[in-house]
């Protein structure tokens, strides 16, 4: 109905014009034709004229609403969907105003969703430990999250855009992009910066299926650094023990086998028993040792903790080893001062750590050297510290951090010689730690090394007694200890 009725409103003028005209035509031949004629014609052109003036306003105004729907379009492409279309009722553009404004409800409720879903998936990527890179079908980072910034130690501040090379220098990673993005399979590697092979990441490289230009990847790294050097303590501590418990069965073994075939002499043979009962012994000392240090693992080892005198101690032990220092013509010398304040622990596994660092020094120490024992305080954290000090031949700064670790030797021939069994510095570290203390070492290659043992001291029940280890802020010496 309103399309015939806007059909009318156009065509009525001109029928109406047709109609004075024809009528002006018909009074022609009356009495007073000529001026009835004359007036009907001048209404009529009156009538045109005002018909094409509307026509005029209205191209005018379509075209002004045009002009509008076109700056509102383009403010929306440029992302400013606040815009809307406002034109006059009896526009006839006004209908695809409304319809517009309407869409553009729809598009700002839609970009905010995606707004708000881009929020949530950067907090999830930047708070995942895991690095997250992904790449376009041409290798261009489209996305990086913060842990795969650090993971790689990328240094550009700006990577989203920017070729994988360009970033991540390496040409592993980027064969196996191109194979993912090619064949669509998943692929795994480590990666390791070239200036740190300890550090290890575990690369998951899979294929993204891209709406427009083929195939894309997503990389997943993993930090498993501290996995592998599990599994290569784990190799290793099994390639020690087997090595370490094949030395002594070998000579057990040809021993027996040689009494039990030739026949010996009983002097020979006392000789050959007692070999093997020293290679017993050592293999009896390199399994109390591994039990220990299991336990000590499990922190299922008993320990007994309690107000311990360290002076009292040293003194025992001291006696001890003395004369063993100065078969091999050594100086031990004790500075520890007899009011030290008491330390909090097992007097049993203070004694072996003690013994074991005093044995150490000896081991190491060429003859005519000076193994001190001294003391340190740290009044304000209420630590305690023993130092061993020796003038051997010290730790070069490279082995220092893997001292501790089972089996680790600095001088292999001369620890086998002295038959220790590699595990006495890694059950020093592990009956410290049990005592909640902590170990500094400080040595020089040709000077020797020195050993500090901090121990927490003993607090009576309802005392505070909290230490902060690491590092020591502000150490002061006791009167004669060692430095």
């Amino acid at each position: 109905m309103s399309r015939w009725r806007r059909c009318w409103q156009e065509a009525y003028p001109l029928v109406g014009m047709l109609a004075l005209a024809t009528a002006a035509v018909a009074t022609v031949g009356g009495p007073h034709g000529g001026v009835e004629a004359g007036f009907l014609l001048a209404v009529a052109w009156i009538w045109g004229l005002s018909y094409l003036r509307r026509q005029h306003q209205r191209q005018t105004l379509l075209q002004e609403s045009v002009i509008q729907l076109q700056e509102t379009v383009n403010r929306w492409a440029s992302g400013d969907l606040e815009a809307r279309v406002y034109l006059d009722q009896e526009d006839p553009l006004d209908p695809l105003a409304h319809g517009m404004n309407r869409v553009a409800e729809v598009l700002k409720e839609r970009t905010e969703d995606l707004r708000e879903d881009k929020k949530r998936l950067e907090t999830i990527l930047s708070s995942m430990a895991n690095g997250i890179i992904i790449f376009s079908h041409g290798l261009t980072i489209s996305l990086i999250n913060q842990a795969a910034v650090q993971l790689f130690g990328i240094q550009e501040p700006e990577p989203v855009g920017r070729h994988l090379l360009e970033v991540i220098r390496d040409v592993a990673i980027e064969d196996a992009l191109l194979k993912v993005t090619r064949d669509a399979e998943t692929i795994t590697l480590d990666w390791s910066p070239g200036e740190d092979e300890t550090r290890v990441v575990e690369c998951t490289i899979a294929p993204l299926y891209e709406p427009v230009g083929g195939l894309g990847a997503v990389l997943v790294g993993r930090d498993v650094s501290a996995e592998r050097q599990v599994d290569r303590l784990r190799q290793d501590f099994v390639a020690n023990v087997s090595h370490e418990l094949q030395t002594p069965l070998t000579v057990i073994k040809g021993f027996t086998e040689t009494l039990l075939e030739d026949s010996p002499d009983p002097e020979r043979a006392r000789h050959f028993l007692g070999l093997i009962n020293e290679e017993a012994n050592r293999m009896s000392r390199l399994v109390d040792d591994l039990l220990a240090l299991s336990r000590l693992e499990h922190h299922s080892l008993p320990a007994s903790m309690e107000a311990v005198a360290l002076p009292v101690l040293l003194d025992g032990i001291l006696a001890k080893l003395e004369p063993r220092a100065r078969a091999q013509g050594l100086n031990l010398v004790n500075t520890v001062p007899r009011h030290l304040p008491l330390v909090s622990g097992d007097p049993d596994l203070l004694s072996e750590v003690f013994i074991n660092l005093v044995t150490n020094a000896i081991q190491y120490t060429p003859e005519g050297g000076t193994i001190t024992v001294g003391s340190l305080v740290d009044p304000a954290r209420r630590l305690v510290a023993i130092s061993v000090q020796d003038t051997g031949i010290g730790i070069p700064a490279n082995e220092i951090p893997r001292i501790f670790e089972r089996f680790y030797r600095v001088d292999r021939a001369r620890s086998r010689a002295s038959g220790g069994t590699g595990l006495g510095l890694a059950i020093v570290k592990h009956i410290i730690e049990l005592h909640r203390g902590h170990i500094q070492v400080h040595s020089t290659v040709g000077r020797g090394t020195e050993f500090l043992v901090w121990l927490p001291e003993y607090a009576a029940k309802g005392e505070e007694a909290e230490p902060a280890f690491g590092s020591p802020a502000s150490s002061t010496s006791t009167p004669g200890g060692g430095s």
